[in-house]
């Protein structure tokens, strides 16, 4: 095995209780798109379908992947739908997603027709991202029209926030104004068909309690990872997340290199002085970002091991010249901890350039799982290992 991640799968658990704890009395929808970030779909959401109210996605595939691992709780569709897969997720009872007036209208009709059912839907505003939604001015009239239709059943309308990580609270105040006020003319219609409002995701649900609504969208912080530096320091004294991800990789060489030698590919580093380095099997494709090239960090025995060299396709390096007892198969972390110290999704993708979101995203599904510190079924998290591959079903 040249890499394993290992989740923990009582520690997301946990964090799901802290933050539904954290957000009453809105509700808690779980966000498992992207193979949960990274963690695993399946074995995430079956951990902690007993916890949340809703699940949401991005796609079709993964909310027909839940349905057939026996999740039954809600599940909405945030991303784009293929027409083709509509009579699937009619099936399914899953939710889609409209944003525009003749968004799948006809569509989703003749599929709800057919099958002597209302499609359940959400309706998306556009408030600040310039992405997907109905202009805020016509928002209301939208709404009425799509409550009226009886092929259709709108079970939600929701905005998202742009920039709610970076604490920007005037400009996220002014969503949430935007949205309300889009919605004022409708207020009575949305009591009356029990149609609940969400606008918060991980950071606005954390720190923004005006913008929790009647449920609220987790997906980052549910696998203990903060959004944001800054939400980390605005509030990681009052909230404690669990991490849940350990990535390791064993050392498969180690190399005595004479000063001024060059290591990798395109000489772009030389040493300074005589050193040992370590060759890691697993590379960019393996999901190590190529912008870590001599700039990330691993740590073996406990201690820091920077990277030298460029990262390669399934291979890079690592300097182990201050660990001594390094050796071919000693283990080296890139995510999680090891001694005393830990490298957190966060501070490694700094130095790559990006966000911890892209870091976990793209672990490849093909690298091994293994899950810990819960059984799914029993009533506390147990000490007992499940192994599994954790891919997205297409």
């Amino acid at each position: 095995m040249i890499a394993e991640l290992v989740v923990d799968l009582g520690a997301i658990r946990t964090n799901v209780e802290r933050l539904r704890a954290l957000v009453r009395p809105a509700r808690f929808a779980a966000v498992v798109k992207a193979n949960a970030y990274g963690h695993g779909l399946v074995p995430v959401a079956r951990a902690i379908a007993d916890l949340v109210d809703k699940f949401c996605v991005y796609g079709a595939d993964e909310a027909l992947a839940l349905r057939e691992a026996g999740i039954t709780k809600p599940i909405l569709v945030m991303g784009p739908t293929e027409a083709h897969d509509l009579p699937e997720i009619l099936a399914a009872n899953a939710a889609i997603t409209l944003w525009e007036a003749a968004h799948f209208r006809r569509e989703v009709a003749q599929i709800a027709r057919a099958r002597d059912r209302r499609f359940p839907v959400h309706v998306k505003i556009e408030t600040g991202v310039a992405r997907l939604g109905f202009d805020p001015r016509m928002a209301s009239g939208a709404i009425a029209v799509l409550a009226a239709d009886e092929d259709l059943e709108v079970r939600g309308v929701y905005t998202h926030l742009a920039a709610a990580e970076e604490l920007e609270s005037s400009f996220t105040l002014g969503q949430l104004k935007t949205f309300r006020d889009a919605l004022q003319p409708v207020d009575s219609l949305l009591r009356e068909h029990h149609i609940i409002r969400h606008a918060a995701a991980s950071a606005a649900a954390m720190l923004f309690p005006a913008l929790r609504l009647d449920l609220v969208r987790v997906g980052i912080a549910t696998y203990g990872i903060w959004p944001s530096p800054e939400t980390c320091n605005a509030g990681g004294h009052s909230l404690a997340l669990a991490p849940a991800l350990t990535w390791t990789t064993p050392l498969v060489a180690v190399r005595d290199i004479a000063a001024g030698q060059s290591v990798g590919y395109g000489c772009s580093y030389h040493t300074t002085r005589a050193s040992r380095i370590a060759i890691l099997p697993i590379g960019y494709a393996e999901g190590i970002p190529r912008a870590l090239s001599s700039t990330g960090t691993a740590l073996v025995h406990g201690k820091r091991a920077p990277f030298v060299g460029r990262v390669c396709m399934n291979m890079s390096f690592v300097d182990v010249t201050d660990v001594p007892e390094a050796h071919v198969g000693s283990q080296a972390t890139l995510l999680g901890q090891d001694g005393n110290d830990r490298i957190d999704p966060n501070e490694q993708a700094t130095l790559a350039g990006t966000i911890g979101y892209e870091l976990v995203a793209r672990l490849p599904p093909e690298v091994p799982r293994r899950y810990v510190g819960y059984e799914p079924g029993a009533k506390t998290p147990s000490s007992a290992i499940a192994s599994a591959r954790s891919s997205v079903p297409s």
